[in-house]
């Protein structure tokens, strides 16, 4: 063969190769794939910030557990000094109607 021949071979083969279409493989399971990985990515990020924010949430809920056992002391010491006045003021009450009952 002879290098004019040759080149011509060689062009001849190198057209037809730009010509082919290339045909892919597995396209739609690459995509597919694609589309799971999208959406495991996804979710991930959500758990993070999720778990993220549940730390937040634990010391927001200490914080409040704290709170509510102070707010209840102090009613409580609250309630314990009402009672007391409360019952003062029926024992004033009550001496009273009996010094009333005693006079006639």
């Amino acid at each position: 063969m002879s290098r004019c021949a040759a080149d011509v071979a060689f062009h001849f083969r190198r057209k037809k190769m730009a010509e082919e279409k290339k045909i892919v493989k597995g396209g739609f399971r690459a995509t597919l794939a694609l589309l799971f990985s999208i959406i495991a990515l996804i979710l991930s990020f959500l758990a993070f910030n999720r778990t993220v924010n549940q730390g937040d949430l634990n010391a927001e809920l200490q914080n409040l557990q704290e709170k509510m056992k102070d707010l209840k002391q102090e009613t409580s010491e609250r309630v314990e000094k009402v009672r007391n006045e409360t019952g003062k003021a029926l024992e004033k009450i009550g001496k009273a109607i009996k010094n009333e009952d005693a006079k006639p």
